[in-house]
């Protein structure tokens, strides 16, 4: 009779403790997920009052900047004038206050699950200085308004309506009694897993470029670069986890981000 001297290592996981690692990993990354995700329907009327409130406080202060004139020259605030070029400004403003309506679209009637409040911090502080930036950026610059500000407006609008429409055709699928607690897959989605996020990146360069300051290009990066290492990757383990083998196949053949790209 031969005995195997053959010993496992306690550093290498039989195959019974390895689906079981698995089933660990899985429930910290899903636990991790809830920390933004939450899987629960609520109004979150607080939470989404003070994201409401913040970033209409932000726009507000920003427009008044902009066009108070001589009502605050004389004052202290009169050194932190908006003096540039009357038609930008107006443009500019009409870009955030359009996102800002949007918005509220997305947030109090389209968005059902509860929002964290580590989420609503997180919109409200990030998304303040994105909109102030583009506000002070743009409201200093004295060049006049030329095509390179025309291709922003038209990046503006394409953006705002990808999102829009994704946001509000998912909206009405999910409102049918027939597709509850099933994944949508459909209309722009079918391009993109999360083709409203693409549809946020291209308007807020369409901003950058209505500034016609290339240095808040980096903002639409930054974006872009949030929502593929963090935002995407934290959804995905949510999504994965409450619809299962329906978004795995999705996931297999749709482009995660940019449509026919990545």
């Amino acid at each position: 009779m031969q005995y195997s001297h053959k010993r496992t290592s306690p550093l290498q996981p039989t195959p019974k403790s390895g689906a079981a690692e698995r089933q660990v990993l899985c429930k910290i990354c899903y636990q991790g997920s809830k920390m933004i995700f939450i899987d629960k329907y609520d109004n979150s009327f607080l939470n989404k009052l003070v994201c409401s409130g913040c970033l209409l406080g932000t726009i507000f202060f920003v427009l008044w900047l902009m066009f108070s004139g001589y009502l605050i020259l004389g004052t202290w605030f009169g050194k932190y004038h908006l003096d540039g070029d009357f038609l930008r400004n107006v443009l500019i403003s009409i870009c955030l206050i359009t996102y800002f309506v949007r918005l509220q679209f997305t947030i109090w009637k389209f968005q059902k699950r509860k929002l964290a409040w580590t989420e609503t911090v997180t919109v409200v502080i990030s998304m303040s200085i994105v909109l102030f930036i583009f506000g002070w950026v743009g409201g200093n610059n004295n060049q006049e308004v030329g095509i390179i500000e025309i291709i922003g407006i038209l990046l503006f609008l394409f953006g705002s309506f990808i999102n829009t429409k994704a946001e509000y055709s998912r909206y009405i699928w999910k409102q049918k009694s027939e597709n509850k607690g099933q994944l949508y897959a459909k209309g722009l989605f079918k391009w993109s897993m999360h083709i409203n996020y693409f549809g946020d990146v291209v308007l807020f360069t369409g901003v950058s470029l209505v500034t016609n300051r290339f240095g808040t290009l980096i903002i639409p990066l930054l974006m872009a670069l949030n929502f593929i290492f963090f935002i995407i990757p934290s959804l995905d383990r949510y999504l994965a986890m409450k619809y299962k083998d329906e978004f795995n196949e999705y996931s297999k053949t749709t482009k995660k981000f940019i449509p026919f790209i990545y």
